[in-house]
C-alpha cells in the first residue's frame, strides 16, 4: 500500500474510506515498508539520520532474535512538522531460545540502548515502546488499546490522525532502504562543486 497524501492539517488521515464496512486497509494504521518510509518522509538530513537510527535499530533487534511482529510509526516524523525524534511500538513476538521469563529478562535488562526508552532515545533518537505478543493476551490488548489512543491524536490539537505500520519480517527491504538512504548521503550536488 502507498502512504496517504497527508492532509490540509499536515497529518496522515485515519482512515481513507468512507466509514465503518470499508477494508481494513483502509484504516490506519497502514502497512507500508521501509522504502515506502523512506521515500516518503527522508526528505531532509534530519530526517534520513532519524531513518538510518530507526534501520540500524531494526537490524540490532533481529540480532537479538526479535525478527517477527510489526512497528507502529507516529509521532512529529509522519507528519508535515520538522521532527526530533520518531515515536515507535514494536509489537514483537519473543525469540524461540528466550521463552522462559529469567531469559527473556536477561536478555532485556542486558541490552538496555535497546530496550530502555532513554537509552534508545540517546543510542537512536527513537521514542521506543514494546508490547510482547506472546505475553498476556488481555495485558496485550490494554497496552495496544492505550498506544492506539495514545498516538491516533495529535498532542496539542487532538485531532484524529493516522500512522504507519512496518513488518519486522522487512529485512530484504530494510536493506534496499539503506542502500538508497547510503546513495542519497553521497550525493554531490551539481552547481556546487569546486
Amino acid at each position: 500500500m502507498t502512504i496517504p497524501q497527508l492532509t490540509i492539517d499536515g497529518i496522515l488521515p485515519p482512515f481513507k474510506g468512507s466509514g465503518p464496512g470499508d477494508a481494513f486497509d483502509l484504516m490506519s494504521p497502514y502497512e507500508v515498508g521501509p522504502v515506502d518510509v523512506l521515500q516518503r518522509f527522508g526528505t531532509t538530513d534530519e530526517r534520513k539520520a532519524i531513518l538510518r537510527n530507526w534501520l540500524d535499530h531494526r537490524t540490532v533487534l533481529r540480532g537479538l532474535g526479535i525478527d517477527q511482529g510489526f512497528q507502529w510509526l507516529d509521532g512529529s516524523f509522519v507528519e508535515e512538522k520538522d521532527p526530533h525524534d520518531l515515536d515507535l511500538v514494536t509489537f514483537f513476538h519473543r525469540p524461540a531460545s528466550v521463552q522462559d521469563a529469567a531469559g527473556w529478562r536477561a536478555l532485556w535488562f542486558g541490552n538496555p540502548t535497546v530496550f530502555s526508552r532513554p537509552e534508545a532515545k540517546r543510542t537512536y533518537n527513537l521514542d521506543t515502546f514494546f508490547l510482547d505478543l506472546d505475553g498476556d493476551p488481555e495485558d496485550l490488548v490494554s497496552t495496544a488499546r492505550y498506544f492506539l489512543q495514545l498516538f491516533s491524536h495529535q498532542r496539542d490539537s487532538f485531532l484524529w490522525k493516522g500512522m504507519l505500520q512496518v513488518r519486522l519480517e522487512d529485512t530484504g527491504e530494510d536493506a534496499l532502504a539503506m542502500t538508497l538512504l547510503t546513495a542519497q548521503e553521497n550525493i554531490v550536488p551539481t552547481g556546487d562543486q569546486p
